[in-house]
């Protein structure tokens, strides 16, 4: 059985995939668009995806490889090769390779990507402190418990109708 902080973990990432599912991501992308408040990033921005926005987000600790960016972000390499080749031509990261080992390919945020990845990190702090008001303090674990049974079923119930369709 998860304790307390995992379920919410697991009960907020099981709400998020499913307003993605549902086209929703459009309300957050409205949200980080406004916050910029620059025409010509904000028009840039529109263009990246939600694997482009994430990875922004990760390289704000250290630069990573394709290989650990689909790790962390649980995507597939070809995902991260595409939304990295969208946030290079935008000059949001930039690739080098080390010396020793030019198989490795690192991608760097620039400044630029640093200012959105930035935006996309304060909506998530917005979005966590919405659901922790208006969720997590409201239910008690065990009813959290039942929540995150019903999501995960759903969740799976989509998969088969996906493999069906």
């Amino acid at each position: 059985m998860r304790n307390g902080k995992e379920v919410d973990k697991a009960i907020a990432q099981a709400l998020h995939d499913l307003r993605n599912q549902k086209g929703n991501r459009t309300l957050e992308s409205q949200w980080i668009l406004r916050q910029l408040g620059d025409e010509e990033l904000t028009k840039e921005v529109k263009s990246l995806s939600v694997v482009a926005l994430h990875i922004l987000s990760s390289l704000k600790e250290k630069d990573l490889t394709g290989v650990e960016l689909a790790s962390h972000l649980e995507v597939t390499r070809g995902a991260i090769t595409r939304a990295a080749g969208n946030l290079t031509a935008y000059h949001f990261v930039k690739i080098y390779q080390l010396d020793a080992d030019k198989k490795k390919i690192f991608y760097q945020l620039t400044d630029k990507g640093r200012k959105v990845a930035a935006v996309h990190d304060k909506m998530h702090e917005k979005i966590d402190e919405i659901f922790n008001e208006r969720i997590f303090l409201k239910y008690t674990e065990n009813e959290k418990q039942v929540i995150l049974g019903f999501l995960t079923d759903v969740d799976a119930v989509d998969d088969l109708l996906n493999k069906m369709l």
